[in-house]
């Protein structure tokens, strides 16, 4: 039985595999909390991520779904010397024994099994075998074998335990408890009290010194990396990334101050000392968003949920904006912790340099602080005093869509659309139109508990989520007429019937992002990402925590490297990405513009070379040296990827091939040199 499950779980290893060198997890390596000796190795845990130091040569080598580990979430670490693994707990229950070569076997018992309540106090290592306190009970595994023995209930929390001899030991909350292995422990009748004072649990007191002092050493090393595992929105500016990592803590949820940066291959984050000295430690939470004024790179304003917005000058705080001090207002003014209620989101630049923002749960909710630092503030019944104003998009007529995503006391979710005409200060002349309910091309009404977002495509089309799924429409500029509806689009089911479904139905829809090739990619509150040809009509890729090196199902935002096609996936449980295979396309092309990558292709790589620097839907043929095709097909956005196979399927042998590449009109072209070494 123990043959056909390792048969099986190699089996869902590799399809993982196939996805891994496509994947990045930008895990947080910050805030050590333990660290245990290996064998040259020290492996170190922080901000729940796995790292090692060689203490031989110094170097740092990092572990993640994408190269080591089976998940994210890291509890806690054991080293067996006597078999030579490291043991692998994660919060949820999942278990890894990690060889010495990196190689992998995964336990996932503890993790399936269903337990009242699975928190873990303990994981103790005992030469080739491990004990896990639960609350629970006591789970004991064989590391020789890699196996789950068992789980004994013992009608008590286990705090800690350990194993002499043919004895177990659990320390619990009612006392001591020993089990004889020889006798049937599943049974708690054979568990008996003893004196606790007979049997050590946990280190002694000059193991618990090394202990510390090791893991001192090693908080002094700190890969590059996010300096937490927060990240809520997303906003891509070229190649610099901005992290806002907070939430709406309408869970009641409290993430520290965090606004992050991430460029060039490296991660910063911008000051957090001089704002927790002006507002509180309490008070600087949950920021949910990072803008970057269009006319100054180093010039940035964070929003938050609890204290206002925040002023930055080269990361470094220069001004803090709350309602002492300009029009924003206090959800409760009297209380004497009215600093901690002015909760400010959606912020966003439109395209003459006004800052937007929502003042939530306030009289007035739409405020703007305009390019000359004047104040000017749109007031809406149909908004007034809602929560959770989300996000502000400025579609390409320059019209505002701000999404209200919560139901609340205060009324119903929605969609507030603003064209101001251009004129900010004239407020006459403007339009706005507040979206509750709604209905689709079959007459069918809609009032979503949840409005996640709003994006617009290459062929001005607008994609809209929540909670019932994706709608769009073809016409939004007729948003303002009583007869605008949203499409939801059918998917034909192909299988004779005539029928077809609506795409994602009933999946909650947080995100929207648009690539190079206008397809679309989606992101889910608990379905992971999907990505959909430009129609929308195939499913072209669906990852989940489960398929693949995403590590959480949950997705907060999205965010596309036009360069690249490098996709950031901001997770409940942090930052990963996914190397797309569409880049923005080009204007104008030319050979010495097109990139190839790899290049040359040399026998261990068995990936697809990508050329990038083409025009929109351009076509492109490979061709041997001979002039022989060999392959070819039309570009995605300003990429197009090859597998290095011919038409029928086999790889191509060593030599130089040449991409002859084709604008849609036919007018311009561009050629690539492709080297195969086999």
């Amino acid at each position: 039985m123990r043959k056909l499950y390792y048969i099986i779980l190699l089996c869902l290893l590799s399809v993982n595999h196939l996805y891994a060198n496509d994947w990045k997890i930008y895990a947080s390596y910050h805030n050590a909390t333990k660290a245990v000796k290996g064998d040259s190795r020290v492996f170190v845990v922080a901000n729940g991520n796995l790292f090692s130091y060689d203490t031989e040569d110094n170097s740092v080598e990092l572990y993640d779904k994408t190269n080591a580990l089976s998940d994210f979430g890291i509890k806690d670490i054991a080293y067996s010397s006597t078999e030579k693994r490291l043991v692998v707990l994660y919060e949820n229950g999942n278990i890894d024994l990690l060889g010495m070569n990196n190689s992998r076997w995964n336990m996932p018992d503890l993790k399936t099994k269903t337990l009242e309540d699975k928190t873990i106090n303990e994981l103790k290592v005992v030469g080739s075998e491990a004990l896990i306190s639960l609350n629970s009970g006591l789970a004991l595994l064989n590391l020789k074998e890699g196996y789950f023995v068992n789980l004994y209930t013992l009608g008590s929390k286990v705090i800690n335990a350990t194993i002499s001899g043919k004895k177990i030991y659990a320390k619990t909350a009612k006392g001591v408890l020993e089990g004889d292995r020889d006798a049937n422990l599943l049974d708690v009748n054979n568990w008996k009290e003893v004196d606790a004072s007979t049997v050590t649990f946990g280190e002694t007191a000059e193991e618990k010194t090394a202990t510390s002092a090791m893991l001192e050493k090693v908080k002094e090393i700190i890969p590059n990396s996010p300096i937490r595992n927060y990240a809520y929105k997303l906003n891509m500016l070229g190649d610099r990334l901005l992290v806002a990592g907070g939430n709406f803590y309408y869970p009641n949820t409290n993430y520290e101050g965090t606004a992050m940066k991430y460029e060039k291959g490296k991660w910063s984050a911008f000051d957090e000392e001089a704002a927790i000295a002006l507002v509180g430690a309490k008070a600087y939470m949950n920021v949910t968003d990072v803008v970057q004024d269009p006319n100054d790179t180093e010039h940035h304003w964070l929003g938050t949920m609890r204290s206002g917005i925040y002023e930055f000058k080269d990361y470094k705080l220069v001004n803090h904006y709350s309602y002492e001090n300009s029009p924003l207002t206090s959800i409760l003014p009297d209380d004497k912790n009215a600093a901690q209620y002015v909760r400010v989101t959606a912020l966003n630049f439109d395209k003459d340099g006004n800052l937007w923002m929502c003042n939530n749960e306030c009289d007035t909710i739409v405020r703007i602080l305009k390019k000359d630092g004047k104040w000017a503030a749109y007031y809406y019944s149909e908004a007034s005093k809602k929560p959770t104003w989300d996000r502000t998009y400025f579609d390409q007529r320059g019209w505002a869509w701000i999404n209200s995503r919560r139901t609340s006391n205060n009324g119903e979710s929605g969609l507030l659309v603003i064209d101001t005409k251009g004129t900010i200060n004239t407020q006459s002349d403007d339009q706005h139109r507040y979206i509750s309910t709604f209905h689709n091309q079959n007459g069918e009404s809609y009032t979503p508990d949840l409005y996640y977002c709003v994006m617009e495509d290459l062929d001005k089309h607008l994609w809209m989520g929540c909670t019932k799924g994706i709608f769009m429409t073809k016409t939004p500029e007729d948003v303002f007429k009583s007869s605008f509806t949203f499409t939801q689009p059918i998917v034909p089911r192909n299988d004779g019937s005539g029928l077809g479904d609506y795409l994602l139905n009933g999946i909650p829809v947080k995100c929207i992002l648009i690539d190079g090739g206008n397809r679309k990619w989606v992101g889910t509150l608990n379905n992971g990402v999907y990505l959909l040809s430009a129609n929308g009509m195939e499913t072209i890729e669906h990852f989940t925590a489960e398929n693949s090196p995403l590590i959480s199902d949950e997705i907060n935002d999205l965010a596309i490297d036009g360069e690249t096609g490098e996709v950031f996936i901001a997770t409940s449980k942090g930052l990963c990405s996914y190397h797309g295979n569409a880049t923005d396309p080009a204007t104008s092309m030319s050979s010495n513009n097109l990139k190839v990558y790899p290049n040359p292709v040399r026998p261990d790589y068995q990936g697809q070379v990508h050329i990038t620097g083409l025009m929109y839907n351009s076509d492109v043929k490979i061709v041997s040296a001979a002039g022989k095709l060999v392959a070819e097909g039309t570009s995605i956005g300003g990429e197009f990827s090859w597998d290095c196979c011919m038409q029928n399927g086999r790889r191509v042998s060593s030599g130089i091939y040449y991409a002859l590449c084709t604008d849609e009109a036919g007018k311009k072209d561009a050629v690539a040199k492709i080297l195969i070494i086999r």
